[in-house]
C-alpha cells in the first residue's frame, strides 16, 4: 500500500525509456516522508493492469493517485496530435491511440471510468493531474491540477491531505510552478529508483546535472531561463552518489543528460569529468549541446570526450545572421560549423551528432533555410541526423493559460506575426514581414519536403533501442561494429511495437502486478 500513486509513460513510443518528471517527484515525496509507486509504460496500462495495480497498490491511508500528461498526446478543438507542433515529418504514436489504454481514454476524453475505480477502491484518495500538457487535459475532471515542476506544490498538497498542515488549496494548484529551492535545495537532491521500478542493467537512465539555463533564446518555453545556474548546479558528491547508486544497484552505465544546456559553463564540463573518471565503469550519455559555446570555449570538446560522451543534439536553429542575434545565438556561423567538424573529429566516427533548424523565425527566409540545407548535405557534413521544424507559437489565450511561454509566445505582434482565429488555430500563424516565410503552414510544408533529404545515418549505438531487453539490440557497441547490411539486415527483422509490447509486458509489468498482488 502506498500513500501516492503516479502514472507516467515512455519518452518514445516503441522504444523502453523512462519518463524523468514522475521519477523525480517520488524520489522527492519519499525524501518528505511519504511511500510512492511510479507506474511507467501507460500506453500499455490496460483497464485489466490498471485495476490490479491499484486494488493491489491503494489502501486505507493512501492519499492521491496521479496522472502525467507530459507523454500523452496534445488535443486541439476536439482533434488529437500524436505528434509535437512544431514537429516536421509524419505524425508518429497514432498506434498509441488504438489501444486499451489509459492513454487512449483520457486522449478521447472518457476519464469517468478510470477516475472512478480509484474512487471504489478508496473514496477518500485525491486524484491529481499534472505534467506538461496540462491545459489540453483540463476537462479531466480530477481533484486537483498541478501547474509546473511540482515538487514543492506536491509535497504541499499532500501534506494537507496527511492533515500535517491545515493549508487549503484550489482545485489548480501553481503557487510554486518553477520549484524555486526556498524550502528544499535542489543541489542536494537527487533521483532513485526503487526495487519495483524493476530498472534492468542495459537501461538508459535520465540525469539531471543542473536546472534552467542561464541564456534566454526567444524562441524558447522552457521554465527556468536566463536564471544563476549555479544556484541550480548539483553538488559533485551527490551527482557522483546518484550514478554509483544506479550502478551498484541496476548495472546503469548510460544515461540522457536532460539538462536544458548542459555545456552551459567550462567549469562544469571539468567537474563532471572529474566525475566520470572516478567511476568504476565506463559512463556513456546523450545531451543537448551550444555549439557557439564549444567555439567559445574548444577545451570543452575534449572534456566531453573524456568524460563519455556519444550521441548528442545541438539546436543550431538557424543560418542567418540576423535571425541568430535575434534568437541568442549571434555567433559567426563559419565559427560553428568549423566548431561541429571540431567535434566529429575529435569524439570520433563511433560518436552520433544531430541537430535542428526552425523554419518561420524572425527575419528568416527561404535562401537562408538553404544555406543550412545545403550544409547538411555536404559529403563530409559532420551531422548524422539532421531534421527541421517550423516555429511553434502558442500566443495568449485562454486555452493554453498553465503553459511556459517564450518571448515569441507573449509578444508575437511585435515581430510581425498574427493568428487569423486565435481562439481555435493555437499554432496556425501567419507573419506580415518583408521575408517570404508567411505562416506555419507554409514552414510545416517546407519541413515536409526537406527533412527526408537530409542526412539520416544509421543509430547504430541509439539508447534508446539498446534498453530493450532483447540481445540482438540490446549491445549497444556491437551494432555499431556491424556492417551497413548486417544492420540494415537486423532492424528490418524486428517489430519494435511488439518488441515494445512484449518486453515491458513481461519485464515490468508481471513482475509489477506480482509485487502489487501479493
Amino acid at each position: 500500500m502506498f500513500d501516492v500513486i503516479l502514472f507516467t509513460d515512455t519518452v518514445q513510443y516503441e522504444v523502453k525509456s523512462r519518463g524523468y518528471g514522475v521519477h523525480r517527484l517520488a524520489s522527492h515525496l519519499r525524501a518528505n516522508g511519504y511511500t510512492c509507486l511510479v507506474v511507467d509504460f501507460s500506453s500499455l496500462v490496460s483497464w485489466n493492469i490498471y485495476t490490479k495495480i491499484l486494488d493491489g497498490a491503494i489502501g486505507n491511508d493512501t492519499l492521491a493517485v496521479g496522472f502525467s500528461t507530459t507523454w500523452m498526446p496534445y488535443k486541439f478543438d476536439g482533434e488529437i496530435r500524436t505528434r509535437n507542433p512544431g514537429e516536421g515529418g509524419e505524425a508518429n504514436d497514432v498506434h498509441r491511440l488504438n489501444d486499451n489504454s489509459i492513454v487512449s481514454a483520457f486522449s478521447k476524453n472518457d476519464y469517468k471510468p478510470w477516475l472512478d475505480y480509484i474512487k471504489k477502491c478508496n473514496p477518500n484518495v485525491k486524484t491529481v493531474l499534472g505534467g506538461a500538457k496540462i491545459d489540453f487535459y483540463l476537462d479531466a475532471p480530477t481533484d486537483y491540477v498541478i501547474v509546473g515542476l511540482a515538487e514543492t506544490e506536491l509535497v504541499d498538497l499532500l501534506d494537507t491531505l496527511s492533515a500535517r498542515t491545515k493549508r487549503i488549496f484550489n482545485r489548480i494548484i501553481d503557487h510554486d510552478r518553477k520549484a524555486h529551492n526556498a524550502v528544499w535545495d535542489f543541489r542536494t537532491s537527487t533521483t532513485e529508483y526503487t526495487p519495483h521500478d524493476f530498472i534492468l542493467p542495459n537501461e538508459t537512465l535520465n540525469l539531471e546535472i543542473s536546472r534552467g539555463c542561464k541564456f534566454k533564446c526567444a524562441y524558447c518555453s522552457y521554465p527556468l531561463i536566463g536564471q544563476r545556474t549555479q544556484d541550480y548546479l548539483k553538488h559533485p558528491e551527490v551527482i557522483r552518489r546518484e550514478l554509483m547508486n544506479n550502478y551498484e544497484r541496476w548495472g546503469t552505465t548510460k544515461y540522457f543528460i536532460v539538462d536544458d544546456t548542459f555545456n552551459d559553463s567550462t567549469e562544469k564540463m571539468q567537474m563532471m569529468t572529474d566525475i566520470s573518471q572516478s567511476l568504476p565503469f565506463e559512463l556513456k550519455f546523450w545531451c543537448y549541446l551550444r555549439a557557439d559555446i564549444i567555439a567559445a570555449h574548444p577545451q570543452q570538446i575534449q572534456l566531453l570526450k573524456d568524460m563519455g560522451i556519444q550521441e548528442t543534439y545541438f539546436g543550431l536553429e538557424t543560418f542567418n545572421p540576423k535571425t541568430a542575434k535575434f534568437i541568442g545565438k549571434g555567433m559567426a556561423m563559419g565559427k560553428i560549423t568549423d566548431t561541429l567538424y571540431k567535434c566529429k573529429e575529435y569524439w570520433g566516427p563511433r560518436s552520433y551528432l544531430a541537430a535542428g533548424i526552425i523554419i518561420g523565425l524572425p527575419y528568416e527566409t527561404q535562401a537562408s533555410i538553404q544555406t543550412a540545407v545545403d550544409f547538411f548535405h555536404r559529403q563530409d557534413c559532420p551531422i548524422d541526423l539532421a531534421n527541421t521544424f517550423p516555429l511553434s507559437i502558442i500566443g495568449n489565450h485562454d486555452m493554453v493559460k498553465y503553459m511556459y511561454m517564450s518571448e515569441i509566445d507573449r509578444n508575437y505582434n511585435k515581430y510581425g506575426y498574427y493568428f487569423p482565429n486565435p481562439e481555435t488555430n493555437y499554432y496556425n500563424w501567419r507573419k506580415d514581414d518583408d521575408t517570404d516565410i508567411k505562416s506555419y503552414e507554409q514552414a510545416d510544408a517546407m519541413a515536409h519536403t526537406i527533412n527526408p533529404t537530409l542526412p539520416h545515418k544509421d543509430y547504430r549505438g541509439c539508447f534508446y533501442t539498446s534498453s530493450f531487453n532483447d540481445s540482438r539490440i540490446s549491445n549497444r557497441e556491437k551494432n555499431i561494429d556491424l556492417t551497413d547490411e548486417e544492420y540494415h539486415r537486423l532492424i528490418k527483422s524486428i517489430d519494435f511495437k511488439e518488441l515494445f509490447r512484449e518486453t515491458v509486458l513481461r519485464d515490468y509489468f508481471e513482475p509489477l502486478i506480482k509485487f502489487c498482488t501479493n
